[in-house]
């Protein structure tokens, strides 16, 4: 029944997401990628197996923990920016894994204090923000078509829904697997996978190229303050509300300050 809820409800929460996504320029996307999906999920399951105690000390550490995904896409964008073609591919997925899991493990060894991972994931963003400021941003041009069968294949609705979807759900499958033998810290710390955004950065890449890809990650720390919004609200609510309220009242302070940047970043424009 766990296994069967765990695919069931990331498979149509991705579903959900990229419907909406789908709609969006590079840029909306790279903010939409902070919304707290594989996050929320893990930690969700994360209470459902081992208690709202054991998630609420795993999202002390997933709110530090989530400098290793933006360093994920650094990594991978590190790679593209200097070999964009797609045979490259592999290398920047390896380049990737290698710098969240680098400062992952150095990270394990923060104490579990909310101020402390609250600061390291704030300086986290401001220094990523500033690295990738330099992007170009690149819209997608629909009118072109992928030309070899993958980006082909890639390209349609349902074959993007689906790769996203089995990748987001093998994941949750296997960060919420190995909790138990992991402990709170480092599960949490898995818990900052990005579940949803990694697939999307495949997807964007195969079919669009590394310039659109290139978009998106740049806006990505930007949308990873949701992220540390939700994690620092499960930290506090988890052991007061509960494992249901407490999620939902976390999802929503999260909403509530992607929208709230939302409008900040509109009028900062206009000014």
């Amino acid at each position: 029944m766990l296994l069967l809820a765990k695919i069931v409800v990331t498979f149509l929460t991705v579903v959900l997401l990229a419907k909406v996504a789908e709609r969006m320029s590079p840029r909306h996307a790279g903010l939409l990628a902070g919304f707290p999906l594989g996050t929320a999920i893990a930690l969700y399951f994360f209470g459902w197996q081992q208690g709202a105690g054991f998630a609420a000390h795993s999202a002390v550490y997933t709110l530090g923990g989530l400098t290793s995904a933006i360093c994920l896409a650094w990594g991978y964008w590190l790679v593209i920016r200097l070999k964009p073609q797609l045979r490259w591919l592999p290398l920047a997925v390896v380049c990737g894994f290698t710098c969240f899991f680098s400062a992952a493990a150095l990270l394990q060894f923060l104490p579990a204090q909310r101020w402390l991972n609250l600061l390291v994931i704030v300086a986290a963003i401001l220094l990523f923000r500033t690295l990738l400021k330099g992007i170009a941003e690149v819209q997608i041009d629909r009118s072109k078509t992928p030309t070899h069968a993958l980006g082909q294949w890639l390209s349609g609705k349902t074959a993007t829904l689906l790769f996203r979807a089995s990748i987001a759900t093998a994941s949750i499958l296997l960060i919420t697997g190995l909790a138990d033998i992991l402990g709170p810290a480092r599960a949490g710390l898995l818990a900052a996978f990005p579940v949803s955004f990694f697939p999307l950065m495949l997807i964007l890449h195969i079919t669009w190229g590394a310039g659109v890809l290139s978009t998106t990650i740049k806006h990505y720390p930007d949308g990873i303050g949701a992220l540390a919004v939700y994690a620092l609200a499960v930290s506090y609510l988890y052991p007061v509300l509960g494992l249901h309220w407490g999620t939902a009242v976390s999802l929503l302070c999260s909403v509530a300050y992607l929208l709230l940047y939302g409008q900040i970043r509109e009028r900062v424009m206009k000014g």
